[in-house]
């Protein structure tokens, strides 16, 4: 018999801007066509900014308006690009100001056989230090990895890399496993925070300040993402939150204005 299969207008327009995000991808790592954005993260400790996290954003996104990387680091990480896009973003990234400066790390990156030779190499044309460079795993990412993920994790932390678990709350919160892999800072994703904040939200408040409790007892720095007033700087300084990351301080912002930033 015959099948008919009918696509919906969303399904269609999803696969055109597929396509186009592939083409455009390609482009860019042929052609100089991604730029680093920075989003300062603030030391309660200290009162100042003393690292980054660095973002790598496409400059031409054709009519498609801002593309995510959470939408075109899938997309290349299919495409076999992901590796190419990971160096380039290294060599943007920028070292003057900063104790320290923060750089995703995908789930295919991680598990690249190639990878902690590749990022020393890199890292030693530019004469920056192992050591100034860690690398963020997402929870899930970190999870799903086997073996050649656990023997990237020791060389690179062997070569004087150190790790932070992103998105901290937002996947399985696995505590054995961060034992395990013992991270040198944990993420809070923004939800975990923002939930906390409101009318009626005791609940969620109790679990914030438990979570801040169990990650300070287990000896990890704690960074805050997604902080967007002072009522949140506050509470989540006084509880003795490491650092801080969100729109209170500054967005996501190019090179320039970052050091206009920090040097404010």
């Amino acid at each position: 018999d015959e099948v008919i299969c009918r696509l919906d207008d969303s399904i269609i327009e999803k696969k055109f801007r597929r396509d186009k995000i592939d083409k455009l991808l390609t482009e860019a790592v042929q052609n100089d066509g991604f730029e680093m954005v920075y989003q300062p993260i603030y030391s309660t400790e200290q009162g100042r900014f003393r690292s980054a996290e660095a973002l790598v954003r496409m400059k031409n996104t054709g009519d498609l308006g801002f593309i995510s990387p959470e939408e075109f680091i899938p997309i290349a990480e299919e495409k076999g690009l992901i590796m190419d896009i990971g160096d380039i973003t290294l060599r943007r990234t920028l070292t003057d100001k900063l104790e320290y400066i923060e750089v995703n790390l995908s789930g295919i990156q991680a598990c690249a056989p190639e990878l902690e030779g590749r990022l020393t190499k890199i890292l030693a044309e530019y004469d920056i230090p192992p050591a100034f460079i860690n690398l963020e795993i997402t929870e899930t990412a970190a999870l799903d990895s086997g073996e050649a993920f656990d023997t990237n994790v020791s060389a690179l932390r062997e070569s004087g890399f150190s790790f932070s678990m992103d998105d901290f709350g937002t996947g399985y919160s696995n505590l054995s496993q961060m034992n395990q892999m013992r991270y040198d800072l944990v993420k809070m994703d923004k939800s975990i925070i923002w939930d906390a904040f409101g009318k009626g939200n005791e609940t969620s408040e109790r679990l914030l300040a438990s979570v801040i409790r169990l990650l300070k007892a287990i000896n990890v720095k704690i960074v805050a993402e997604g902080v967007e007033t002072k009522e949140m700087t506050d509470y989540l300084t006084e509880r003795g939150v490491d650092y801080l990351q969100g729109y209170y301080f500054s967005k996501p912002v190019n090179e320039d204005k970052f050091l206009e930033v920090i040097s404010a």
